[in-house]
């Protein structure tokens, strides 16, 4: 989504961008022979990238409707696609394990990063572009530094020295050996990625989503269940106070035990730049959420859950121990499972729908839900003459004898 333009993926293959004001879907876009399985715009809307489970990438230009160009590399369904804003870069990952970086002016991938031991599920960038991290089917969450190799060069080095110095071989291999990064074309190489360490999830299972706030200071992801892990990201300004008050402390006890040997660096480790907040339990397992932290330190948090229900929470940041409120909930009209039987009442006014767990009524011309009453899981239904009852057949071997509402001419 971005501004009131709402691109959406289909089955299909194809793409097609709402508008919100009007509701109508004003551009179409296909080229994809499987269902979409991710979707981006960059930071200006006028470019959208999409994945598919044919594992290919495509790049559209939004703005004259058609299709940019196709990048081809994954092996397996592409689950994440991520543009970079200062750089004309970007980050796919997929089933396959990888996760590829594109150089979109000359439409190749330069870096392959390998080694993910299960499926990549989730990416996010944090820190000003500088970190990425990765989430796959464990509990790890990778955190990788990003070091652009422009920013880095020597302008008066010669050139033939700069490639020399960016081939694999000219630098030492200071990652584990279970993840490892393959430079696919090394003289045009624009970043250094390298393993820093792990944040460890509290769940077991796969990432699902993996996504920031628009500022880039709160880290969330949640895996099948109902469990939203919430992490803070410090920026530089709150590191480079840590790592001075840390200097102070060891300043100190250096002193107290009279040591006269030389400081020793001080670092804060990866747990202490990414910090976790809490945790929030849903009422029902989660499929998405969203994040807005105001300037005042309160974080609000949309949930959408698998029973069609939307959560909001409020977190208040500056407490010592930030606890979650639930401020509201959105429950729509509609069944919670799927819809078993249909019937129309005699003079086609009503309309019965039953599911596993209720039988509701409708107006069919103002789509309104008029009327809704537990059942056992409904497999039959119909309008008893007259309209003020209907009967429900159940999987139970019952039927079910509801009265409907008190009817007023030809209205419900």
């Amino acid at each position: 989504m971005y501004g009131l333009n709402l691109a959406v993926g289909y089955e299909d293959g194809s793409i097609r961008v709402f508008n919100l004001l009007s509701g109508e879907a004003n551009i179409t876009f296909n080229g994809h022979k499987a269902a979409v399985t991710a979707l981006q715009y960059d930071h200006l809307g006028g470019r959208l990238v999409s994945g598919s489970k044919d594992t290919d990438v495509i790049v559209w230009d939004v703005i004259n409707e058609s299709g940019l160009y196709r990048l081809r590399g994954h092996k397996d369904a592409v689950t994440q696609v991520l543009f970079l804003k200062e750089k004309n870069l970007l980050v796919t990952s997929g089933k396959d394990t990888l996760v590829k970086w594109w150089d979109l002016d000359t439409q190749h991938c330069f870096k392959t990063l390998v080694g993910h031991r299960t499926e990549v599920w989730g990416m996010a960038l944090i820190s000003e572009e500088k970190r990425l991290i990765t989430g796959s089917a464990d509990s790890e969450l990778r955190v990788w530094d990003i070091t652009y190799i422009q920013e880095e060069k020597d302008p008066d080095e010669p050139e033939s020295k700069k490639i020399k110095e960016s081939s694999p071989g000219a630098e030492e291999n200071t990652e584990e050996d279970e993840t490892l990064e393959m430079d696919e074309c090394p003289e045009e190489r624009l970043v250094k990625c390298s393993k820093v360490g792990s944040i460890m999830r509290e769940g077991r299972d796969r990432v699902v989503t993996l996504a920031t706030d628009r500022t880039g200071k709160i880290l969330a992801c949640h895996g099948t269940d109902a469990v939203l892990e919430v992490f803070s990201v410090l920026s530089e300004e709150e590191i480079q106070k840590k790592l001075e008050k840390k200097m102070k402390k060891a300043k100190k006890k250096a002193k107290q035990n009279s040591e006269e040997e030389p400081e020793r660096s001080v670092e804060l480790s990866l747990q202490e730049e990414i910090q976790r907040v809490t945790n929030i339990r849903a009422s029902s397992k989660i499929k998405s959420f969203d994040l807005i932290l105001s300037p005042k330190g309160e974080l609000k948090i949309v949930l959408l859950l698998q029973n069609n229900v939307i959560e909001s929470y409020n977190l208040n940041l500056s407490e010592q121990v930030p606890q979650a409120v639930r401020a509201s909930k959105i429950t729509i009209g509609g069944h919670r499972s799927d819809v078993r039987t249909l019937a129309f009442s005699s003079d086609n006014i009503a309309v019965l729908s039953a599911a596993a767990e209720s039988v509701k009524i409708w107006n069919r011309s103002t789509l309104q839900c008029i009327r809704t009453m537990d059942c056992e899981y409904a497999l039959c239904s119909l309008f008893v003459p007259g309209d003020r009852q209907v009967i429900i057949g159940t999987k139970v071997s019952s039927v079910l004898l509801h009265a409907t509402l008190p009817r007023s001419g030809n209205t419900l």
